[in-house]
Formats: structure tokens, C-alpha cells, sequence
């Protein structure tokens, strides 16, 4: 489905014989903190009706439909879009990683190491682009059969387009990670330790393929010596520890509400501040604001993906502000590189929001997700071209702070009202400098040195 951009927009009412000028809504002014409350509502609302919702499942595609009717009274046009994926595609690597650990052992056991290498080569390849380059191979046998459903809305300016300020989020919640309630010394036993084996066996096949390239036996009949047939002998019996990673993924999902339900609670609140800016007659001149809510991002960002691919041609010059995992409001951070720091974000434009929040009073920062957190929707709008970055407040660590996304924990009692108000106070203020055309006014001068990544442990896996 295309954007409807190029409808007809509501004009002012005409004034009364009576009247010299237009009434303003005798009202609450809407403010942050009442919308704050409102987007929290919201989402305590939609988990109770709807309880988790993975990406593609009837629970997901039912609270998109909520989401289109929550639209509805405060923007001009609203649209859903059909997006179809394969929900296995993310957990298929662990999966496969279990058959393919075995077949190395037996392998290096015939003395053809150079065929357990390329396997391991391959299958590297096949998992960091699903996993952590969220560049998924087109393989024959993974057919796209789940139907996920993306939501956007759209409010118009009162003159002529043109500029164009997009608000995203997901509504699609995370699967349980099995292992990740377990204990440090257990989740080591499940998890860290397969992996290990698994990356040791890959290990082996580099040397043993090594050691018989030089003595040029690499493709005759030979034997390994006895402590590398031990070894060898002793990664194939353990076969059994590497299969708990077939278990990493539960088929359970996460309540979601911080990861990332009260984000799209935030654009419905902001489709409300706007559209009732517009009925007491102060609307936006020149600035299309478009907000919108995708399913899949749990897999692989497939329903932004998806969305952008379709509709960013058709944006006039647009600006791209992400919600996700809005938890702590000493945490307020803009993202200036996603996908685990391989693709980069608008840094302009996350510097810019850093000073905007800071001008508000609010601490702020901007740097690059962490290595192994995973990515944001954020990511596929820069991968087609437009200036986007995410805002978050969460501890990515498991030290500082609760980490509760991803986990049963993620309730809306996990996420403090004041890390939303914040977020929605720095949207507002973005889109008046946008549509007043200051956005760039004052703006803090681009940094030359070399961004810092995050000084992070991590004692489980986060990936998002």
C-alpha cells in the first residue's frame, strides 16, 4: 500500500457572522507528562488484551489493528501494509549450528579437515548475516508463510509539504531467551560453553587444514596425531552440550511493554498533541508528520525493512526519529550507529537531538549501540537513504541497571514516566524547529574524532 500523501487536507472551519477569530479548545493543555501517562495507559492496556505478541503471530496483527484505530481520530489518512516473513529465520542459525558441529567432528575424524572448514566458513557467513549484519541470505529452503502487519498514519501541515518528520516503532515483542533466567554458572554451562565448542571446532579444522597444507598431505590419506585425534574424538563427544543451543529461543514471548509497546504509545500521544495543535488552530505550515509502527523488528528489523523499501522515495525531505526500549530517564541516548555498530546512523542529527534535549535540561548522549545488542528500525531507514537515529533510554549492561527487555520482567512498571516524558518533550521540540526551519540553527559542530564504543560487560547474551 502506498502513502496516501496526496489527499485532500481538512480545512479550518469558517468563522460565524459573531465570531473575529477562532476559538481555541478551552482544554487541558496537552502536556508531556499527561501524554507520558496516556502512552503508558495505552500499552497497560494493549498487554492485557493481548498478552505477548512475536512477530507475525494473530496477537501481533490484532494489536496493529488497535494501533490504526488509535490513529484514527488524530490524523488525516492511516495505512496498513502486509509484510510477510519467515518468523524461524532469526533462531534458524542455532538451530543449524547443532547438525553442523557434529558433521566437523566426523570430518576432521576421515582426515578432511578443509571440508569441515569451509562448512564452518559458510555457515559464519550465513549466521553474522542474519544475526549480526541483519543482512539476510535468500536461502531456497526458508519460505516467507507468517503475514505481519505494519501501521502508519499520516497528520498534513496547513501549506505546502515540505519537510517530512517520521516517528517509528514496533509493536512485535521479543521471544524468551531460555537460558537467560539461569544463574551465571549455569547460563556458562548452556550457553558460553557450547558456543565455545563450537567455535573450537572451527578452530581445529584451520589448524589441522593448515598443518597438512605444509606438509603438502592436504588431499592425501593420512592420520592426525594422537593428541589431535584426541581432541578431535573428545569435541565429537560432546555433541550432546552443544545441542542445548537448539533450546537458546523459547517459544514464549516477552510482555514487551518498554521493548517496545509504550514506544508506539509515544506516537500515537504525539499524533494527539499535533492534531490538537491543529484544532485550536496553530497547526504546523509546512511539515508532514508521519508515525508509524512495525511488526517483524524482533527478527531482523523485516517489517521497517520492508516499509522503507516501499514508501521512502516518496518522503519529502524527511527526517527519521526512532523510539525503542525507553526504560530510564538517566539514560537518554540517541544512536548514532546501529546493527551492532555496522551501519551508521545520521550523527548530525543525533548530536542535534542531544542539544535539544540538553537545552530542555535533560542529560543526554550520543554513541553507537553496543557490539551484540542487536539493532533498531532506525537502521533500515539509513540503509535507504534518509537521515534517521534512534532514540533509547535503557542500561544495555546487566551491571547499572535492570536490563528487563527481552525478559518476563518487561512490564510497564519497569519503565519510569519520566524517561517517556522526556522522549516525547524532545519529539515536540524537533518538530516545531522543523516546521519553523531552525533545526540546523546553533546545532553543535560535527566531532572529527573517532567514536568510543560503550565500555560494556555483558554477562548474557542481549541480543535485540
Amino acid at each position: 500500500m502506498k502513502l496516501p500523501l496526496f489527499r485532500s487536507r481538512t480545512k479550518a472551519p469558517v468563522l460565524d457572522p459573531s465570531q473575529e477569530a477562532h476559538r481555541t479548545q478551552k482544554v487541558e493543555t496537552l502536556k508531556a507528562g499527561r501524554l507520558a501517562g496516556l502512552a503508558l495507559g495505552f500499552t497497560a492496556s494493549l498487554i492485557d488484551r493481548f498478552g505477548a505478541r512475536l512477530a507475525g503471530s494473530e496477537a501481533a496483527r490484532n494489536v496493529a489493528q488497535e494501533i490504526g484505530s488509535s490513529y484514527a481520530p488524530f490524523c488525516d489518512n492511516v495505512g496498513q501494509s502486509t509484510v510477510f516473513f519467515d518468523t524461524r529465520a532469526h533462531r534458524l542459525p542455532l538451530e543449524i549450528a547443532v547438525y553442523v558441529y557434529p558433521l566437523m567432528g566426523v570430518l576432521l575424524l576421515l582426515g578432511l579437515p578443509y571440508l569441515g572448514l569451509l562448512i564452518f566458513c559458510f555457515f559464519l557467513w550465513y549466521a553474522g548475516s542474519e544475526l549480526y549484519f541483519y543482512k539476510p541470505m535468500k536461502l531456497p529452503f526458508k519460505k516467507k508463510t507468517e503475514e505481519g502487519c505494519n501501521v502508519h498514519a499520516i497528520l498534513e501541515p496547513k501549506d505546502t509539504v515540505r519537510h517530512t518528520v517520521v516517528f517509528t516503532s514496533h509493536h512485535d515483542s521479543a521471544p524468551l531467551f531460555t537460558y537467560n533466567s539461569l544463574d551465571r554458572f549455569s547460563y556458562l554451562r548452556m550457553v558460553a560453553f557450547p558456543v565455545a565448542l563450537f567455535l573450537l571446532s572451527g578452530i581445529v579444522c584451520l589448524v589441522q587444514t593448515l598443518s597438512e597444507l605444509f606438509d603438502r598431505v592436504l588431499m592425501l590419506p593420512n592420520r592426525s596425531s594422537l593428541g589431535m585425534m584426541l581432541l578431535q574424538l573428545l569435541l565429537l563427544a560432546s555433541t550432546p552440550m552443544v545441542r542445548k543451543l537448539r533450546s537458546f529461543f523459547s517459544k514464549e514471548g516477552s510482555p514487551g511493554a518498554g521493548d517496545n509497546l509504550v514506544s508506539v504509545g509515544m506516537t500515537v500521544q504525539l499524533a494527539r498533541y499535533f492534531h490538537w495543535k491543529k484544532s485550536c488552530n496553530t497547526p504546523l505550515d509546512h511539515t508532514r508528520l508521519v508515525f508509524c509502527s512495525f511488526d517483524g523488528e524482533e527478527i531482523g528489523l523485516r517489517g521497517s525493512k520492508a516499509w522503507f523499501s516501499e514508501h521512502a522515495p516518496a518522503l519529502i525531505d524527511p527526517i527519521v526519529l526512532n523510539f525503542d526500549s525507553v526504560y530510564y530517564p538517566d539514560r537518554l541516548t540517541f544512536l548514532e550507529r546501529d546493527v551492532n555498530g555496522t551501519v551508521p546512523l545520521s550523527s548530525r542529527l543525533a548530536r542535534r537531538c542531544v542539544h535539544i534535549a540538553r537545552s530542555m535540561g535533560y542529560e543526554a548522549e550520543s554513541e553507537s549501540i553496543p557490539r551484540l545488542s542487536g539493532g533498531t528500525d532506525a537502521a533500515m531507514a539509513s540503509r535507504n537513504g534518509l537521515e534517521a537515529c534512534t532514540l533509547t533510554a535503557v542500561a544495555w549492561d546487566d551491571h547499572s541497571k535492570p536490563s528487563v527487555y527481552h525478559t518476563k520482567d518487561d512490564v510497564v512498571s519497569a519503565i519510569d514516566p519520566k524517561a517517556v516524558e522526556m522522549a516525547l518533550s524532545v519529539g515536540i521540540r524537533l518538530v516545531e524547529l522543523v516546521d519553523a526551519e531552525r533545526l540546523w540553527d546553533d546545532a553543535p559542530e560535527q566531532s572529527k574524532e573517532e567514536e568510543q564504543e560503550p565500555n560494556l560487560a555483558f554477562s548474557k547474551l542481549t541480543h535485540r
